[in-house]
């Protein structure tokens, strides 16, 4: 899976957890994470299955991000990871405190 395709699947999570005002000038985009260099954003072509990569996000002025993926679990969990880092970033900002923005069935 590319970092594209992963950000196009991470859509409709975003769209159904985040207002429109929200998502106005949201930026999403996918990093590696690598111990002997910086954090440097992947290419949208560039793959993230053979790589350690978490998703970061800057929603209204506050940055966060979904821990590391794992994309050997396939797509349904890395989902399932990213929207429960996203439900714990929207309860802890400025903008949702305390929200519980549940996302419907991703099975």
């Amino acid at each position: 899976m590319t970092a594209g395709e992963l950000l196009a699947l991470l859509g409709p999570v975003f769209a159904e957890m985040l207002s429109p005002r929200e998502r106005k000038g949201m930026h999403v985009w996918v990093e590696r994470i690598d111990d002997a260099e910086p954090v440097l954003p992947i290419g949208s072509d560039e793959r993230v299955d053979d790589r350690r990569a978490w998703v970061k996000w800057r929603i209204r002025g506050e940055d966060g991000g979904s821990g590391s993926l794992r994309p050997e679990e396939g797509p349904t969990e890395m989902l399932r990871a990213v929207q429960s880092d996203l439900q714990d970033f929207i309860a802890e900002s400025k903008f949702g405190w305390g929200e519980l923005r549940g996302p419907g069935d991703l099975a």
